[in-house]
Parts: structure tokens; C-alpha cells; sequence
């Protein structure tokens, strides 16, 4: 589970950073002043973003499938132990 726990800190610090850059653009007094260098920090900051969004997504994309192959294994598994279960009590029955 490390690697999921991972993940999830990763999404919180992303969504705490679009948070905060959401809030930037109210803090400031006038659109003249979208003129200045902070923009260019909060694109550079929305490309960084992006591309995390980006790995993240492809990272729940191979959590899902490692997910659904364990659930087919857990499965077949299942199935086989029923399997194994019925054929030892047949045994026992008889």
C-alpha cells in the first residue's frame, strides 16, 4: 500500500497547489497587474502541475489494472478453493 499512500500525498499536494494558485489571480488588485513576473511563476507553476496531473493519471491507470488483475486472481482462486472444498467433502461423504 506504500505506493497508493504515495499517490494520494502526491494528489493533496497538487490539489493544495492549484488551491493556492486559484487564489493568487483574487489577491491582486487589478488585471494591469497580470503584466508583472508573477504570471510567468504561475504558468511555469501550471506546466509543472499539468505534467504531474498528467503522471499521476497514468500512475491510477496502472494501479487499476495491477487492482483488477489481483481481483481476477482473488477470483480464480476462489473458484478453485470451492472447487477443492466440494471434492474434499465428496471424499468425506464417502
Amino acid at each position: 500500500m506504500g505506493k497508493q499512500e504515495n499517490v494520494e500525498s502526491r494528489i493533496q499536494a497538487a490539489i493544495a497547489r492549484l488551491e493556492s494558485l486559484s487564489e493568487a489571480p483574487r489577491a491582486l488588485p487589478e488585471q494591469g497587474s497580470f503584466l508583472g513576473g508573477e504570471v510567468t511563476e504561475s504558468s511555469e507553476e501550471l506546466e509543472v502541475l499539468r505534467a504531474e496531473n498528467q503522471a499521476l493519471r497514468q500512475e491510477v491507470l496502472e494501479l487499476t489494472a495491477a487492482f483488477n488483475g489481483l481481483k481476477q486472481a482473488a477470483t480464480n482462486v476462489s473458484g478453485k478453493l470451492d472447487s477443492t472444498i466440494e471434492k474434499v467433502e465428496t471424499l468425506l461423504e464417502q
